[in-house]
C-alpha cells in the first residue's frame, strides 16, 4: 500500500494471482462484484487458488476463489468523496459483454461493486487482508465521468497470462465515485496488525 499523504494505492500482481507458485507471495486482488449500469451484471467465471486460505481469512474462505477478474491497479486518495480507480483483467466473455453494454449509451452509471486484496507481511510471515468493502459488503457507486466521458473502458487486445500459458484476459479499467446519499466502510491495512476504517459517501 502506498501510504504517502492519505493514498491508499495497491498495485497488484495479477499474473501472480492467476498462476500461483508455491512458497512465492505477493500483493493479490480480486474484482468479486459487479453489477449495474442498466442490465451489466459480470459473471464470476475466473476460478483461482487462494493462496491465503486459513482461519484469520474473514471475506473468503476456501481453497479456492471465484472472482470477475484479478486486479492489476487499485487507486484511491482517501477522502469520502474521492473516486476510486481500479484496473482488472477479465475473460474473453465477460470483455465481450462490456463491449457489448458499452457501444449502447449507458443511461444509468450506477452499479454495485466489491473488491478484495490480499497480502503478505514480510516481518511477521502471514498473509492479511489489505483492502476490501467491510460494510455493507458491496458499495453502492457511479461510474465517474472527466470531462463528459464515463471513466469505463475494455481492452479489444488480450493480454496472455504467461510466457507458458496461452490464455488470454482482457484489462478493465473504471473509476467510480460514491452513489448519491449512500455510503460504506471500507477497511485497508498495510501490515498483519495495521489497520484502517474509511467512510465513503456521505449517506442521507
Amino acid at each position: 500500500m502506498d501510504g504517502n499523504r492519505n493514498h491508499l494505492n495497491f498495485s497488484c500482481d495479477w499474473r501472480f494471482g492467476f498462476n500461483l507458485q508455491a512458497g512465492l507471495k505477493g500483493t493479490v486482488g480480486y474484482l468479486l462484484d459487479w453489477s449495474g449500469c442498466g442490465g451489466l451484471n459480470l459473471k464470476k467465471d475466473i476460478e483461482v487458488w487462494n493462496p491465503f486460505n486459513n482461519s484469520g481469512q474473514k471475506v473468503v474462505s476456501g481453497r479456492t476463489i471465484k472472482c470477475i477478474g484479478l486486479i492489476e491497479d487499485f487507486r484511491y486518495e482517501g477522502d469520502p468523496s474521492d473516486p476510486i480507480r481500479i484496473k482488472a483483467y477479465v475473460s474473453k466473455g465477460t470483455a465481450a459483454d462490456i463491449r457489448s453494454r458499452l457501444g449502447r449509451p449507458l443511461t444509468n452509471p450506477r452499479l454495485k461493486l466489491a473488491w478484495y486484496i490480499i497480502s503478505f507481511d514480510e516481518i511477521d510471515k502471514l498473509w492479511f487482508e489489505a483492502a476490501y468493502v467491510k460494510n455493507p459488503k458491496t458499495a453502492e457507486a457511479s461510474i465517474d465521468s472527466t470531462g463528459g466521458d464515463l471513466q469505463i473502458f475494455v481492452d479489444s487486445q488480450a493480454t496472455r497470462i504467461s510466457d507458458t500459458l496461452d490464455i488470454g484476459v482482457f484489462g478493465f479499467e473504471f473509476q467510480v465515485v460514491p452513489a448519491s446519499k449512500k455510503k460504506c466502510t471500507l477497511e485497508f491495512a498495510n501490515g498483519s496488525k495495521l489497520r484502517l476504517v474509511k467512510q465513503w459517501g456521505a449517506g442521507q
